[in-house]
């Protein structure tokens, strides 16, 4: 049985709350969901899922499960988005992003406590655990995927460039990958130090530097312009995994 959102895909039929109709779901990869009930129920590494959901007669999305360089991509794009958006809210509101979220809901911090940690935890390993898990992209290739630069014991921190996926200067995928991933260290730190000081990311580094943030404004517009572009902007190139 396999759910995501409000669907659940079970028994090769699709059960949906959808207000719209799901009118087929096309499998490509030759490998099943089931394959982790067997072996007495214990989950196994299987082959990733590559879905084609169709809405409607013309609409096809696709859907691919697990931790792969194409999903970390998204991520680090929401967490892009989230990063400068705390920042402008804090500009306005002179608070944090936890202190913005309890404006917004009425919900304390002490009531969100559980899902501020889930937050935190999941943006540190999705930064630093990159395409690791269950599920690999690999649809049609039989054989496994190379190990990447993360994965390879041969590159240390010592060799910051490659150990991060850096290749060159430029608006691309790999790039982008790393911006994300920086993005996502940095919201989930800013919320760390919210949840320890009271203040939100601009304070911090006001404290840390002791420079008031109208001598930083001209950094602090560059870098909220720079991480929307990059968060907005479609990157060049593919990732060789997904060749």
């Amino acid at each position: 049985m396999l759910s995501t959102m409000n669907s659940t895909y079970f028994g090769g039929k699709i059960f949906t709350a959808f207000p719209v109709v799901i009118s087929s779901l096309k499998r490509q990869s030759r490998t099943t969901v089931a394959a982790i009930n067997k072996k007495g129920g214990k989950q196994q590494n299987v082959k990733g899922q590559r879905f084609d959901v169709q809405i409607g007669k013309d609409t096809s999305v696709p859907v691919t499960l697990g931790f792969t360089k194409s999903n970390e991509l998204f991520v680090g794009r929401l967490a892009m988005i989230g990063f400068a958006s705390a920042i402008i809210g804090e500009l306005l509101t002179g608070k944090g992003a936890l202190a913005q979220f309890g404006l917004e809901t009425g919900i304390p911090i002490t009531d969100t406590e559980p899902l501020v940690i889930g937050l935190v935890i999941f943006n540190l390993v999705a930064a630093l655990l990159p395409a690791k898990g269950v599920f690999v992209p690999s649809d049609e290739e039989e054989e496994e995927r190379p190990k990447g630069s993360l994965q390879d014991p041969s590159i240390s921190i010592l060799q910051p460039l490659k150990f991060l996926g850096i290749s060159g200067f430029g608006f691309t995928k790999a790039n982008e990958l790393f911006v994300g991933r920086v993005a996502q260290l940095g919201f989930a730190f800013a919320l760390i130090g919210e949840a320890v000081t009271g203040k939100g990311p601009l304070a911090q580094f006001d404290i840390e530097t002791g420079l008031p943030l109208s001598d930083t404004e001209p950094l602090l517009l560059a870098f909220i312009a720079f991480t929307l572009f990059a968060a907005i902007n479609e990157g060049t190139g593919t990732f060789e995994q997904e060749n």
